[in-house]
């Protein structure tokens, strides 16, 4: 079949986060960035989950696991060969 399995999109779910200090201040000078760049201001909070996205698409390792790990999910479970010989035999 080429058509995939259709998956309903996860959930939205809000996260609260404290962020120390110079971490802020990292995220407020990387919002003015992203204004001289982009030519729009944006809420520094509408980063984190940019800046969280572009870091799980750019780990090659993590990507390389996510899929062997979703791999090994989805193998169907094959029966002990202890199991296919009681049932093979009358």
């Amino acid at each position: 079949m080429k058509l995939a399995h259709i998956r309903k999109p996860l959930r939205s779910v809000p996260v609260r986060v404290m962020l120390t200090g110079d971490l802020n201040a990292d995220l407020e000078r990387y919002a003015q960035y992203y204004e001289h760049v982009h030519g729009e201001a944006v809420d520094p909070r509408a980063l984190i989950p940019e800046i969280i996205r572009a870091f799980l698409d750019a780990d090659r390792e993590f990507q390389s696991w996510s899929r062997s790990a979703d791999s090994q999910a989805r193998r169907p479970s094959t029966p002990s060969s202890s199991n296919v010989s009681a049932k093979t035999q009358p």
